[in-house]
């Protein structure tokens, strides 16, 4: 019989290679298969958490140098330096040594921004504008600003004089900022506007020429300034925060969504009436009601430091925090920081580490629940400040009888406010604590 061994050697031989062949060339693909079919069955999982914003990539700062600004950074006055360069030179200083900011840019606005370095600017700040530009209408300088730098933060130092060529425009203020500053709402920015008063040495220039074109030897009265800053509403707080802090007077702020604060029932502070609570985990935010045969009285902390110092401030949330329950006649009796809280007889005494988490503290009271639950919604309204109103006038011309005031401020902030949507009907958050009558 014939040896067949070598020819069977052959053929098993050949079957193993095409197999090998076949294995490593369909393999990979089905790999690739399996890996693209966990990635796109399960998108979420793949999602990033977003990550605090640590730095800002650039901040372009345009500083008005028309005559109406002249008087702020006078190049001849006589004793000492105005307000106005007092608070602006170690603002700029700030910006520049900041390591927050990865690139600064600076520019001086004329009839357009123009690129100039920090030490040039700093020297205009504090030895005053040599050669004055003419004026550029408010709602183009605010254009420029937010074309060029719409992913960093801008800031605009001016007077806001917006005098429109036509007089009868001035009833249109308001349409045209919020033209302007629709295009920075699309874009994802949002605005803080600060406002300050200085001392004024030169020729103040009114918006309004049907009385006086100008007022020499201006002013027996402060005059305001503003410093408004545009970008994206992380990079702006942040901005905020580590820049601007309190040097500023007066604030407005537009574009910003808050995430709702921490807050908690506080059962071991000044309680009175028979209520408790009934959370079963975490935070109280339900309450228990055994019986109103006297009034209830319970003390809420809630934790605003991640809002801007305006809207934490006792008068505004005086006028603004809201306590509103149906079937109840709850009303809020007082609220209070948390350095006062803490000093309070019947609070001093405590511990008062449960409080730490937590910068104000509102009291609430009621008579009556005419219903087995209800929800207590305590809310704080995005509200105009007081001070817009209280800083606008009609007539700048009469500057020095009027005190610090801007002509037509409100009609800029409607612009503002309708840019960004905030107004009577905007809140700032919207926390709930539930109560119910215990059965």
């Amino acid at each position: 019989m014939a040896n067949t061994t070598p020819y069977v050697f052959r053929k098993l031989t050949a079957v193993f290679l095409l197999l090998l062949v076949f294995t490593f060339s369909c393999s990979p693909d089905k790999k690739q298969k399996e890996n693209t079919s966990r990635t796109t069955a399960s998108p979420e999982k793949n999602k990033v958490a977003p990550v605090a914003t640590n730095n800002i990539n650039q901040v372009n700062v345009y500083l008005e140098v028309s005559g109406s600004m002249k008087g702020f950074m006078p190049t001849n006055k006589a004793n000492g330096i105005t307000g106005f360069q007092k608070i602006i030179d170690p603002f700029l200083a700030t910006i520049q040594q900041s390591n927050t900011i990865q690139r600064k840019s600076y520019f001086e606005v004329r009839e357009k921004p123009y690129a100039i370095d920090y030490e040039k600017l700093a020297q205009t700040v504090r030895y005053g504008i040599q050669q004055s530009a003419s004026s550029t209408t408010i709602p183009a300088i605010l254009d420029s600003v937010i074309s060029k730098n719409p992913d960093g933060v801008n800031i605009l130092i001016s007077d806001f004089i917006y005098s429109p060529e036509n007089g009868r425009a001035v009833s249109f203020v308001g349409t045209d900022i919020y033209r302007v500053l629709s295009k920075a709402r699309q874009q994802g920015q949002a605005i803080s506007v600060f406002a300050s008063t200085s001392d004024f040495d030169g020729t103040f220039y009114p918006a309004i020429k049907t009385g006086r074109r100008t007022v020499e030897k201006c002013c027996e009265t402060p005059v305001p300034y503003y410093v408004w800053v545009i970008g994206k509403p992380e990079m702006v707080s942040l901005f905020n925060r580590e820049v601007v802090r309190n040097a500023f007077a007066e604030e407005a702020h537009a574009g910003f969504s808050f995430e709702a604060p921490a807050y908690s029932v506080l059962d071991k502070y000044l309680p009175v009436g028979s209520w408790y609570c009934a959370s079963r985990s975490g935070n109280c935010q339900e309450v228990a009601i055994s019986d109103l045969g006297s009034p209830a009285e319970m003390v809420v902390g809630i934790n605003l430091g991640n809002l801007p110092a305006a809207f934490a401030s006792e008068t505004y949330l005086k006028q603004n925090l809201k306590v509103e329950a149906p079937n109840t006649d709850i009303k809020v009796t007082n609220i209070y920081p948390a350095a006062q809280f803490r000093t309070l007889k019947g609070v001093a005494e405590k511990n008062t580490d449960p409080l730490k988490p937590y910068t104000h503290f509102v009291r609430i009271k009621l008579t009556k629940l005419n219903a087995p639950q209800t929800e207590v919604h305590f809310t704080l309204a995005n509200q105009r400040p007081a001070w817009v109103q209280q800083w606008t006038t009609t007539d700048d011309s009469q500057i020095n009888q009027e005190g610090a005031k801007t002509f037509n401020l409100s009609g800029i902030m409607d612009g503002v406010e309708r840019a960004f949507g905030t107004g009577a009907n905007a809140n700032i958050f919207d926390v709930v604590v539930t109560l119910r009558k215990e059965k």
